[in-house]
């Protein structure tokens, strides 16, 4: 009965100790992992708030304008000389892709003539006999290694 008692305290004491070694433990890895900490998310109006900006701010000179038709004309005048930077460097790329596309061309056209005077070449033909196979066979046997450097496969059977 005594003995009983002896690992019944025993086993209370081990399991209190185990407890708060547990908990060390826990307490120990949260300190060497920390918790993902989360990016914060940006919103679509976020992004609009930061990219639309009052019209005054982009055009002062509007302020100046009396009517609707000044401001249309300092409107034009202040884009007309990025519409026309913009349509000459269009067309320095149509001509850039002009001559790419005639230099391809005449790629093309050359690999063309190739095949063609590729295909025009005459394969030439093998005429066999029997007979002649058969000595193709022996003479491979007469020129080849000697069959002692030639060992037979090993044969693995299940």
């Amino acid at each position: 009965m005594e003995s009983i008692l002896f690992f019944l305290l025993l086993a209370a004491i081990s399991f209190i100790f185990n407890r708060k070694r547990g908990t060390n433990q826990q307490e120990h890895r949260e300190h060497r992992m920390p918790p993902p900490v989360a990016k914060p998310i940006q919103t679509y109006h976020d992004e609009v708030e930061e990219t639309v900006k009052p019209i005054q701010q982009v055009f002062p000179e509007l302020t100046k304008a009396r009517n609707l038709k000044e401001a249309a004309e300092i409107l034009v005048t202040r884009a007309q000389p990025t519409v026309n930077e913009k349509q000459e460097e269009l067309q320095r790329k149509l001509e850039e892709l002009k001559a790419e596309e005639e230099k391809r061309r005449l790629q093309a056209i050359k690999i063309k003539q190739v095949n063609q005077n590729i295909k025009n070449e005459q394969v030439p033909e093998f005429h066999f006999q029997a007979n002649d196979i058969l000595k193709g066979i022996v003479m491979s046997e007469v020129l080849g290694p000697p069959r002692a450097l030639r060992p037979y496969e090993k044969i693995k059977r299940s």
